[in-house]
Order: C-alpha cells, then sequence, then structure tokens
C-alpha cells in the first residue's frame, strides 16, 4: 500500500493541482468524505464546498463547486465545474456577494414568480459561504 495519495484538480479551465497528499476530504453530494491510502474505489457527484488535503505538515483548502470525484488505487481525480484555491479567493468580494444575493433572495421570495431566481440566488450564496470557508 503507498503512503501517499495522488491527487489531481481539473477543471475545464486549467489543472489545479497535481500533488501528493497524506489525505483528503472532499465535499461529496451526501457528505463531507475522508479519502486515506488504501480507500476502496469509489465515484462520488461533488457539491460545492470546501476541499482539504494535507501532505506533511501543510494543509490546503480549496472551493470545489461541483463536479465528480474518482477514487482508484490511491489515486483521487477531481473534474470540478469551477474551483480556486483559497490564496486566489478575494474574501471581501465573496462577502459582499453573498450580501447581495441574500438582499435579492429576499426580494425574489416576495414574488412568487421568481422561483426560478430563488434557486439561482441559493446556489450564489451558498458558493459564496464556501469561497469564505476555504479561504480562511
Amino acid at each position: 500500500m503507498n503512503q501517499n495519495l495522488q491527487l489531481e484538480i481539473v477543471t475545464p479551465q486549467r489543472v489545479l493541482i497535481e500533488a501528493e497528499a497524506d489525505y483528503v476530504t472532499i465535499p461529496g453530494e451526501l457528505g463531507e468524505l475522508g479519502i486515506l491510502p488504501g480507500h476502496i474505489p469509489l465515484l462520488t457527484i461533488l457539491q460545492s464546498g470546501v476541499l482539504t488535503y494535507k501532505s506533511g505538515s501543510n494543509e490546503k483548502k480549496l472551493a470545489i463547486h461541483k463536479g465528480y470525484a474518482e477514487i482508484c488505487n490511491d489515486k483521487i481525480t477531481i473534474l470540478a465545474k469551477t474551483a480556486e484555491l483559497a490564496e486566489e479567493i478575494d474574501l471581501e468580494r465573496a462577502k459582499s456577494t453573498k450580501l447581495k444575493a441574500e438582499q435579492d433572495l429576499e426580494q425574489a421570495i416576495k414574488e412568487i414568480d421568481q422561483l426560478e431566481l430563488v434557486s439561482e440566488l441559493q446556489q450564489k450564496i451558498r458558493r459564496s459561504i464556501v469561497r469564505q470557508d476555504a479561504a480562511q
């Protein structure tokens, strides 16, 4: 059994991460998954959330927004719709985006014909929260 995991995170725009890790946590559709070397093969849908990986004493966080994860033979491949390294996130912008989306959501809820907008705004708020969590 390998002592490390191979982690690869890919978005439509770029290969974001190619790294070795001692463990990885991913935001699965049904909750957070912790992956250690020797994990059974798995394919899962990802929700918006924070992906964390640790290599030695170095821990890194990323904001992941939907996609898929495959775990097989100590390799984790993440195909994400979007993903951001914590250091790339503008925390103030994420906070202001969340505040604006919450205000828009309050208004949209008052108007029954805006139900599609309500769903979009809820997703926007979730993305902003994830970005803040990853950046802190």
